[in-house]
Formats: structure tokens, sequence, C-alpha cells
């Protein structure tokens, strides 16, 4: 851990990632969202960590786009 504690605003909401998920699979799975405590407003070092992302820049599975057919 980094020990950097400065809060980051999220644009819509965080999300874990695939790196949180292979580190602690029980507890975490990729595009879910995090703890609601951190929902919206979460530590700089988990995203300097890679273990969360905004929830609009995480992949959707399942989720068609217009850009699938383009």
């Amino acid at each position: 851990m980094s020990g950097n504690n400065d809060k980051v605003t999220a644009k819509t909401y965080w999300v874990w990632t695939q790196r949180a998920e292979m580190k602690n699979p029980a507890r975490t799975k990729a595009g879910d969202q995090i703890w609601m405590e951190h929902l919206y407003e979460a530590p700089q070092w988990m995203i300097d960590e890679g273990l969360i992302q905004d929830a609009e820049d995480a992949p959707q599975e399942g989720q068609t786009s217009i850009f699938d057919f383009i």
C-alpha cells in the first residue's frame, strides 16, 4: 500500500477490477461495486494499485452497444 489516503471522486461509482479479484477472489468480483463507504469517494492508493476503476470505464459483460454493430 502506498499510504496515500487522498480521496478521489468517481464520475459514476467505483467497481472492483480483475486485479482486485485475482488478489482476493473470496471477497471481490471484477465489475461489482466496492464497499459502500468508498462507493463514490475512494482512497487514491486503491486506484494506484489498480484495485478499482470507475464503473463507466469498466468492461460491460453481456452488454451490447451500438458500436458492436458498426
